[in-house]
C-alpha cells in the first residue's frame, strides 16, 4: 500500500490552484489538507494541521512565497517545500535553498512532475529535474540544506567527458557531435552513468560529479 502524504498548495492564481487540485485528486496517495491563496493563511493553518509537504507560489499577497519559505523551514524543518513558479533563473532558486526549498517545478509542466517531485522530496531530500543548471546544482550542495548521498564509482575517462558536457547542458545531440560519436553512443554511455551512480536523470548524475568534485564548478 502507498504512502499517503497530507499536502498543502499555497497559489493565489485561483484556477491555476484548482486546476492543480482537481488533477492531484487522480492520484490516492495525495491529501491535500490545506488549500490556500496566501502565505499568512498557509502559515496559520499550518498551526493547525499538520502536512508533509507544501507546494509554494512565489508571488503572493500579504506573505509572499520566500517569507514563507523562511518561516516553513524555521518552525517546521520536517516539512518539505517544493516552489511552483514561473521562474527558473539561478539567482531565484539560490536564494530559494538558502531559505530552506527543497524542489522546484515550473508551472507548466505535467502533473506526472509534481508526482514525481512529491516522490522525490520524501526520499530523497530535494527535487530538481532536467531543467535545472549545474550552477543551481552547486548553489543546493553547497547550501548544506540537502545533502545527497552517492556511493563512489569509477568512471572512464569518456564517461567523464559525457558527465562535463551534461553538467554545461549541452544535449546529447550536441555532445555527440563535439565527441565525434553518434547520438546512440551518448545514450548508452548516460545509461551506464545512471546505473553507476544510481541518479535518476541528469541532475542526478550532475549532483553525483558536483559532491565527488568531478567538475571544475
Amino acid at each position: 500500500m502507498k504512502r499517503t502524504f497530507k499536502i498543502a498548495i499555497a497559489d493565489d492564481q485561483l484556477l491555476f490552484r484548482k486546476g492543480l487540485i482537481s488533477m492531484l485528486k487522480d492520484f490516492p496517495e495525495v491529501n491535500i489538507v490545506i488549500e490556500v491563496g496566501d502565505g499568512d493563511e498557509l502559515l496559520e493553518e499550518m498551526k493547525k494541521k499538520k502536512v508533509d509537504i507544501v507546494l509554494l507560489d512565489l508571488q503572493m499577497p500579504k506573505i509572499d512565497g520566500f517569507e514563507a519559505t523562511e518561516t516553513i523551514s524555521k518552525k517546521y524543518p520536517d516539512v518539505k517545500i517544493i516552489i511552483l513558479t514561473t521562474h527558473n533563473e539561478e539567482s531565484f532558486i539560490h536564494h530559494l535553498i538558502k531559505k530552506g526549498a527543497h524542489g522546484f517545478i515550473v508551472k507548466d509542466q505535467d502533473i506526472e512532475v509534481i508526482i514525481d517531485a512529491i516522490y522525490g522530496v520524501i526520499g530523497n531530500g530535494y527535487y530538481f529535474n532536467d531543467r535545472v543548471s549545474r550552477a543551481m546544482v552547486k548553489g543546493l550542495i553547497e547550501s548544506d540544506k540537502i545533502r545527497p548521498t552517492f556511493r563512489k564509482v569509477s568512471l572512464s575517462p569518456r564517461e567523464l567527458e559525457i558527465v562535463t558536457l551534461m553538467s554545461k547542458e549541452y544535449t546529447a545531440k550536441e555532445i555527440a557531435e563535439k565527441l565525434f560519436i553518434s547520438e546512440r553512443t551518448v545514450d548508452g554511455h548516460r545509461e551506464r552513468i545512471l546505473e553507476k551512480t544510481k541518479a535518476r536523470n541528469t541532475v542526478g548524475i550532475v549532483m553525483y560529479a558536483v559532491k565527488h568534485h568531478l567538475l571544475d564548478l
